[in-house]
């Protein structure tokens, strides 16, 4: 009888690694078509008598490593994440490019975090002074920096991680 209750265990985790990895596409799906917008909105700002275009550009970018909006990315991460754990040796190449993608794409809201944290820095008369804001995109930085790590640690338990 423990044969028959170990197939279907198997064939359970089996559906919830399917589950997960579903998941976890459709949350990065949806984040990335957000993304979309954000860097639509970006691409249509031109200069102003405040600021450089390139300064508007990256404020306007800087709004998706916002720490209230890093958590979307952060779901989807924990979704393939536990699916890459559950998966074992068994993970199939779809679950493996998704780990990756979501890493590559924390990577890259860190680094315009981080450009934000600059250009408020070093744009900015009062820059230096504005340790709130500095704060929170530092914060977004360090979400996304995270999820990274985690896609990147989860990744290399997995075959050819």
């Amino acid at each position: 009888m423990s044969d028959s209750n170990g197939g279907r265990r198997e064939q359970n985790t089996g559906e919830l690694i399917r589950v997960l990895t579903v998941v976890g596409m459709l949350t990065y799906g949806g984040w990335v078509l957000w993304l979309f917008q954000v860097v639509q909105r970006a691409s249509r700002i031109g200069a102003s008598r405040f600021a450089s275009a390139w300064e508007q550009k990256i404020e306007a970018l800087s709004f998706i490593s916002f720490p209230p909006n890093v958590p979307v990315l952060a779901f989807a991460a924990a979704s393939a994440a536990l699916a890459t754990w559950l998966a074992g040796p068994t993970q199939d190449i779809a679950l493996a490019i998704l780990l990756r993608i979501i890493r590559w794409s924390a990577n890259a809201v860190a680094a315009i975090a981080l450009l934000s944290v600059a250009a408020v820095i070093i744009g900015e008369a009062e820059g230096p002074d504005q340790i709130g804001t500095v704060a929170f995109r530092l914060g977004g930085a360090l979400c996304a920096a995270a999820i990274s790590y985690l896609c990147l640690a989860v990744g290399r338990t997995a075959p050819g991680g």
